[in-house]
């Protein structure tokens, strides 16, 4: 060994890397301390292409390929591959060797170091790790990321805010905020805008969350919630805002179920109120008119029990009934209303008319008409009696219902009464006030006969 090649193995030996030579065929004739203490072999097996039996199998075939190229080119070699250590596991090294040249240019042999990159890798792959599962997670919600550059007036997006929006961008896609702006309906750009400054403004907390409806590149609305954080700078001695960064998401479905939600309690606190009211309005019209308690209590029965019958033809019979709906058909509701009139194997009541829908705002004043009528018909007219008939019928005449209430085969009428109960104002009340139609009684011998006149408009609010 001359003097140059003891200067190199004292350097090599004392190098914290793995060190190690080849002759100008590539075949290794040289490893250090550190090379042999690190995967447990002899100097001697490493020699010639001993030193494969310490690569991974899997990497070994790519280790060959370059190793050969370069000894082949006499282009520097740099190649990472995962080497067994001495207790049989495996990590990553870098390898790296270069040509050493004569003066005539003939590459007479090679010199290379092996550094150990282990525990980068295992952070690089624990940093792909937790970016595939940032990425799945967003995925899986359907977010897309976002970012401001407040001093450039730029935001970016990534490929989930594209797909949200519509946009057939891959990769991060950037634009102005006035590019921006344009996408947001014009009602809700100012409280946008609004939310982003004060999120950055001196003093706030920089937490930024808004509620908006974007205009898609097709013209469809939807409704889009973002919310993020402001990121400051301490440069120059003064703290500022210089990004905004968060997240988006599609929220159209929700909000509208919201929305749904608001107007269903909304409507619930409308009907409740009615049906309070219109009980308190019985309760007092009976009170004047009933002949005594027993006689008030069986008339505020049987009308609550109309009301009763009345609602439960607007509600569905089940949480998940499809098609239920809040109208009515009319002979139905007439049908729901004279049901407790009806006497087994007796047809004494006929119901006949084309189809009418019913709204659920007009379903209960028109159920306490018709209970109204009913009652009457079961203490005085025809319903009274085995021989009765009562026959309702009713048709369509220029956008309005015709309906003709007729008793007979009952009590002789031998004139009008002469005393107006609450029935009767109840009837009169709702037919001319709320439904905007017409009611006239007839009161002839061989019964009462009602003729109604009733909007069509009006029936279906």
């Amino acid at each position: 060994m001359d003097f140059k090649e003891t200067q190199f193995a004292v350097l090599a030996e004392s190098l914290p890397q793995l060190v190690w030579s080849s002759r100008s065929d590539g075949s290794v004739d040289y490893v250090n301390r550190r090379w042999r203490e690190f995967t447990g072999l002899s100097g001697e097996q490493f020699l010639e292409d001993g030193w494969e039996v310490a690569i991974h199998p899997d990497d070994l075939p790519q280790v060959r390929e370059h190793w050969h190229r370069s000894v082949s080119t006499g282009q520097a070699y740099e190649w990472e591959y995962r080497v067994r250590n001495a207790a049989g596991d495996y990590e990553w090294f870098l390898s790296r060797a270069i040509p050493i040249q004569d003066l005539t240019g003939k590459i007479t042999r090679w010199f290379g170091t092996s550094t150990n990159i282990n525990a980068q890798k295992t952070a690089e792959e624990a940093v792909r790790m937790l970016e595939s599962q940032y990425r799945l997670a967003l995925e899986a919600a359907d977010l897309g990321i976002w970012q401001i550059d407040l001093d450039k007036h730029l935001i970016t997006w990534d490929e989930g805010s594209c797909a949200l929006y519509h946009l057939p961008h891959n990769g991060l896609y950037s634009l102005t905020l006035e590019e921006a702006w344009a996408m947001i309906h014009p009602d809700d750009v100012d409280e946008v805008k609004a939310r982003i400054a004060a999120a950055a403004a001196p003093g706030s907390d920089g937490k930024y969350d808004s509620q908006y409806r974007a205009i898609l590149p097709d013209g469809r609305l939807r409704w889009f919630r973002s919310h993020g954080q402001v990121l400051y700078t301490n440069e120059g001695g003064s703290h500022r805002a210089i990004s905004l960064y968060g997240v988006v998401s599609d929220i159209t479905e929700r909000h509208g179920l919201e929305e749904g939600q608001k107007l269903l309690t909304r409507e619930l606190n409308h009907r409740v109120k009615n049906l309070f009211a219109i009980a308190n309005g019985m309760v007092s019209m009976t009170a004047r008119t009933a002949k005594d308690t027993k006689d008030m209590a069986n008339a505020l029965r049987g009308r609550l029990s109309a009301l009763s019958r009345a609602h439960e033809l607007v509600q569905p019979v089940a949480a998940g009934e499809m098609g239920a709906g809040p109208d009515v058909e009319f002979a139905r509701l007439i049908e729901a209303v004279l049901e407790p009139y009806q006497q087994s194997g007796q047809n004494r009541i006929a119901i006949e008319g084309p189809s009418v829908l019913v709204g659920s705002n007009t379903t209960t004043s028109l159920a306490l008409v018709l209970h109204e009528l009913a009652t009457n018909a079961a203490k005085y007219g025809c319903l009274s009696c085995a021989e009765g008939e009562l026959v309702i019928r009713w048709a369509l005449q220029d956008e309005n219902v015709d309906l003709l209430w007729t008793e007979s085969g009952g009590p002789p009428i031998e004139s009008p009464p002469t005393f107006e109960g609450f029935g009767t104002q109840l009837s009169q009340r709702s037919i001319t006030g709320q439904l905007g139609g017409t009611l006239e009684r007839e009161w002839r011998l061989e019964g009462l006969r009602v003729h109604m006149i009733l909007p069509l408009n009006r029936l279906s609010a």
